[in-house]
């Protein structure tokens, strides 16, 4: 089972993302600023991170700065996402976006999950 990293400062919408993407059969670990999805990412390796670009303690672009600049996390796929900034040279959803569309990212940046409802 793939593994996804949300870092997402709103509540409501990273338990959104969750449940919608544990559905669809990934694994989901939360994050609410970029400092713990950071720390989260070297605990758990994630097949993939989907984080917001404007959060506290360390920002989207700061967070995906420091995922390239440790060996070990660099090769991990990033998607971004926001209601205001673009999402520099990585995938992008501007909120609100629509789960499938995201989904469908998903899938081809790390491949199949399994089927809605496992």
């Amino acid at each position: 089972m793939k593994t996804i990293l949300i870092a997402e400062d709103e509540v409501d919408i990273a338990e959104t993302l969750q449940s919608y993407l544990e559905w669809v059969g990934y694994r989901v670990l939360l994050a609410f600023d970029g400092r713990d999805a950071l720390h989260k990412a070297i605990e758990h390796m994630p097949d993939l991170i989907l984080t917001d670009m404007m959060m506290p303690r360390m920002d989207g672009p700061e967070l995906i700065q420091e995922l390239r600049a440790t060996p070990a996390l660099s090769h991990i796929p990033i998607i971004t996402m926001s209601a205001q900034s673009r999402g520099l040279e990585l995938p992008f959803f501007r909120k609100p976006f629509e789960l499938p569309k995201l989904v469908a990212e998903i899938q081809r940046m790390v491949g199949e999950h399994g089927s809605p409802g496992n």
